[in-house]
């Protein structure tokens, strides 16, 4: 039979661990809560399209001569009996890459081919002094087309929302069909040197 003084100092050995039991707990709870430490780490991407020189796309050519920088030259554009509009067409490539929803403006400075030396003399009777192509872009989930029909010499665009971000290449094909003029179909061409501008932005929406 145990005596109430081991029993005593038994309890209180047993308290005795408790505590220090306890007491490492805290001092241990305390410790980590001192040495850790979180740190945010982060960077920005900012907003960005890009857009590369052109190359021919495949060595897609139809009566045009090769690519030279930003110029692309039609080969024979009229015909050499009719002298109305020969076919042509042709392929370019821009790679590209735009990293969040943007949009695609292409842009035709004259609406069509025409006569530099226009001025403000019309094409005499039975002429015609403007050629009409179209321009298709193709570009990530789009596929949309410019009719630069020479109607009237004036700017004409078409833009088209891309709702995401896209890389790759930016397509795009002209087309001239055989005998197109502003005036008649299959009317001969005053001579001169005939020009348009394509203008193509990948730009915010």
């Amino acid at each position: 039979m145990n005596s109430p003084n081991i029993l005593a100092a038994t309890a209180l050995t047993t308290a005795s661990a408790l505590a220090l039991l306890l007491a490492g707990q805290a001092a241990r709870a305390q410790t980590d809560g001192d040495n850790t430490r979180n740190m945010l780490v982060r960077g920005r991407v900012p907003q960005v399209c890009t857009l590369a020189t052109p190359t021919l796309a495949g060595g897609a050519l139809n009566n045009f001569r090769t690519l030279n920088g930003s110029s692309l030259e039609v080969d024979q554009l009229t015909d050499p009996v009719t002298l109305s509009t020969r076919a042509a067409s042709a392929e370019i490539s821009f790679a590209a890459v735009c990293n969040f929803a943007h949009q695609v403006v292409l842009e035709s400075r004259n609406n069509g081919l025409w006569r530099s030396e226009l001025g403000l003399t019309p094409a005499p009777t039975g002429f015609s002094d403007a050629v009409p192509y179209t321009a298709t872009l193709v570009w990530g989930p789009i596929n949309t087309s410019l009719q630069a029909d020479a109607s009237a010499r004036r700017i004409r665009d078409r833009t088209q929302a891309v709702d995401r971000p896209v890389a790759g290449a930016i397509v795009l094909r002209l087309d001239i069909q055989p005998g197109a003029t502003n005036l008649q179909t299959n009317a001969p061409l005053v001579s001169g040197v005939y020009r348009d501008t394509l203008r193509l932005t990948v730009e915010p929406q």
